[in-house]
């Protein structure tokens, strides 16, 4: 419609930056729910592997400071590993028998009909892309384009009895009846859009060309477009797991030596 749903999904996206952070992550927690199952799994398992390490150590050298700082390293490389095979190795590496792959890359089909309905529900929905049409920044150029067209479509519908209109009413007034339907047109539409609702859903049908395109990406673009929405997290997480595992080590050292 007038050449804008590209320029009104992009304000649509635009306005997600302005969206809280929680309100963000949710948007994609729904696509990652496999991938933070094992972020959670992967402590016991790694936790494991290198609580073995630090008890050989422990056996060996049994300072009480290697508890609580072992702990740290512990939980700190834990989530650090955990993190980084989500979208590690980016291509398909075969290693003997074992192909290593990002856990969220081979998800890549099932992650992309995921994202394409949680986007297109929550951000780009039609409602969202009207309103960044009638409200953004570039309002004023929709509104200009519709004025053009509603005089140009007025002059179409009349324009067997044009020139006795003209003749009728004079060129002015005629000029301005033209000038008082755009206004009213412009006045009402955002009342009235509502009804185009569906029409529109099934004419730009976003969901299926994000889709679509989203599963068709090199494994590299794939993960620029997903892994931003975990990044401003990693950080924090890692230094949780490694607080987390100072503090079992600090309650292993009192419960076993007092």
């Amino acid at each position: 419609m007038f050449g804008l749903p590209f320029w009104a999904c992009f304000h649509a996206l635009v306005r997600l930056r302005s969206r809280s952070r929680s309100q963000q992550s949710n948007s994609f927690q729904e696509c990652g729910d496999k991938e933070f199952i094992f972020i959670r799994r992967s402590g016991f398992y790694f936790g494991f592997l290198f609580g073995v390490l630090q008890m050989t150590v422990w056996l060996f050298y049994d300072a009480g400071w290697i508890l609580p700082v072992a702990g740290f390293l512990v939980g700190w490389v834990t989530n650090y590993i955990a993190l980084k095979v989500i979208f590690q190795p980016l291509e398909p590496k075969q290693i003997l028998c074992w192909t290593l792959h990002g856990i969220f890359l081979k998800r890549q089909v099932e992650v992309s009909e995921t994202f394409a309905r949680v986007i297109c529900t929550e951000i780009l929905h039609v409602k969202a892309m009207w309103d960044a049409i009638f409200t953004g920044r570039l309002s004023k150029n929709f509104f200009a384009m519709l004025r053009a067209h509603t005089l140009v479509f007025t002059d179409k519908m009349i324009a067997e009895i044009k020139p006795l209109a003209i003749a009728a009413m004079g060129a002015d007034k005629f000029n301005q009846m033209k000038e008082s339907i755009a206004q009213k047109v412009l006045e009402k539409i955002p009342d009235v859009i509502d009804a185009s609702y569906e029409y529109t859903q099934e004419a730009l049908d976003m969901e299926a060309t994000i889709r679509v395109k989203m599963a068709q990406l090199s494994s590299s673009d794939f993960e620029g477009v997903l892994h931003p929405a975990f990044q401003e997290d990693e950080i924090q997480l890692i230094a949780l797991g490694g607080v987390l595992g100072a503090a079992v080590g600090v309650i292993q050292l009192f419960t076993l030596f007092g």
